[in-house]
């Protein structure tokens, strides 16, 4: 294993271990046992747990990131990139809620880091794809695309999986907001287009198979 796939194979074991059990509550010493490695080469990797944390948050970052530009790459319907972003990032945030939580309690200089970067980063995603709609004329013409991508990021970002016990719950309470907010951007047409067409959507998020093994 060279050196790079053996720092990956610790980002994703640590990953796993922070996101169901705590930061705060997973050691060093934890995450060589469950590496099966010993301690002195994990510390060759990664000099403390502070910045493995770090590497950890801007992993997931970036793989949101090429999430977004992965299903940009495979779907050319706007109303399907956005439910399927919307799905994902939920699915992020109830993955990795306890992680974020507890980076930002217990090391915030670490986490505002991680956030400014994710904040700025996913900002522009949303943007993007309300941009992609309007420019394929699914948005009315006096809509406000500023104050639509504070809303989502609002919405997105600030419902945390702490909130809400049932994952499932989870998803359809934070669509059903995003999905009646985006409805009064639309015009006329995409609203009766996208009714005809949801069970056809809804078919096709199912079965839209990506990589990204940081959201599964």
């Amino acid at each position: 294993m060279s050196s790079e796939e053996n720092r990956t194979k610790i980002v994703e074991t640590a990953l796993q271990m922070f996101s169901s059990r705590g930061c705060k509550g997973v050691t060093m010493d934890d995450i060589a046992a469950a590496m099966h490695m010993s301690k002195r080469t994990l510390y060759e990797t990664f000099s403390n747990k502070e910045e493995l944390l770090a590497e950890c948050l801007m992993r997931v970052h970036d793989s949101v990131g090429a999430l977004h530009r992965e299903v940009l790459g495979k779907v050319e319907e706007p109303m399907l990139v956005a439910m399927y972003m919307l799905r994902a990032n939920v699915d992020f945030n109830h993955k990795h809620h306890r992680l974020i939580e507890e980076a930002e309690r217990y090391y915030p200089d670490i986490h505002d880091r991680f956030f400014k970067v994710h904040t700025e980063a996913f900002r522009g995603m949303v943007a993007h794809g309300i941009d992609y709609l309007n420019e394929h004329h699914y948005l009315r013409p006096d809509a406000d695309l500023k104050v639509a991508v504070d809303f989502l990021c609002r919405q997105i970002q600030s419902r945390r999986m702490s909130e809400v016990s049932d994952p499932q719950s989870y998803k359809q309470q934070l669509g059903e907001i995003c999905f009646t907010y985006m409805r009064g951007l639309m015009t006329t047409e995409t609203i009766a287009r996208y009714e005809r067409s949801e069970p056809r959507f809804r078919q096709m998020l199912e079965e839209l198979k990506l990589d990204n093994h940081f959201l599964k």
